[in-house]
């Protein structure tokens, strides 16, 4: 069961702004959609993409290390708790909690 987003109001952890680049999967459909990152913390993250989520819904994400970086990627299972449209049509900001990490 998924925490409700008011929970996520009131974290206990640093979200750290961030832009790079993510590539997100849709388990049911193997679709693949593309975003950039706004906010990363150990619990959650943000990005914008022009997929729409349903509530609850699982994603795979990878999230490309900043440029310069030599870091593996971070390759994440999250649950949506938000969407919010950002750009008419165009661009949403998806909040998702991090359930699993996968290496």
């Amino acid at each position: 069961m998924i925490d409700s987003a008011i929970d996520y109001e009131n974290r206990n952890t640093r979200r750290i702004p961030i832009s790079c680049k993510v590539k997100l999967k849709i388990p049911e459909t193997r679709e693949t959609y593309y975003g950039v990152t706004k906010r990363l913390s150990i619990e959650d993250i943000s990005f914008e993409s022009e997929y729409v989520p349903r509530f609850g819904q699982l994603l795979e994400i990878t999230v490309a290390p900043p440029a310069g970086s030599n870091t593996q990627p971070l390759c994440a299972l999250i649950q949506v708790y938000s969407c919010t449209q950002v750009e008419e049509g165009l661009v949403y900001e998806i909040g998702g909690a991090i359930r699993k990490v996968v290496q």
